[in-house]
């Protein structure tokens, strides 16, 4: 494990439910060498750390990493957690979607002409549906 996607991906293919998912994605990656895997979480979601949700994780991990990592923490944001990056691609699938129907010439005709308007948070993007 090297980098961010990389961790991600493990976390993907984890097998993780539940807290223990979440302690997870919202850790970023720091490093992993010598069997120890350092993580970033922020203080928001230090609440996560509980030692049985730390274990779960380790153990979910030995099955990628042939041993189950020693887990330490840091408080510094280093790496974008997997909700981060999760969190950054819904909001860009958003805004296309009310762009792109904000944009329609159909749309525009109903609201310019016919005095229509739009429900706020009523416009999804098709694989939010």
């Amino acid at each position: 494990m090297a980098d961010d996607d990389a961790w991600h991906a493990i976390v993907d293919a984890s097998g993780l439910r539940g807290p223990a998912r979440i302690l997870a994605e919202h850790a970023g990656f720091i490093g992993y060498a010598d069997g120890v895997l350092n993580l970033s979480l922020s203080p928001d979601d230090d609440h996560l750390r509980a030692p049985a949700l730390v274990q779960r994780v380790a153990d979910a991990l030995a099955t990628r990493l042939g041993v189950a990592p020693q887990i330490r923490f840091e408080t510094v944001k280093s790496g974008e957690s997997l909700h981060a990056r999760n969190q950054r691609a819904r909001d860009q699938r958003q805004a296309a979607a009310e762009d792109m129907f904000m944009n329609d010439p159909d749309v525009r005709r109903l609201i310019e002409d016919h005095g229509a308007k739009v429900v706020a948070d009523s416009i999804r993007p098709f694989d939010d549906a």
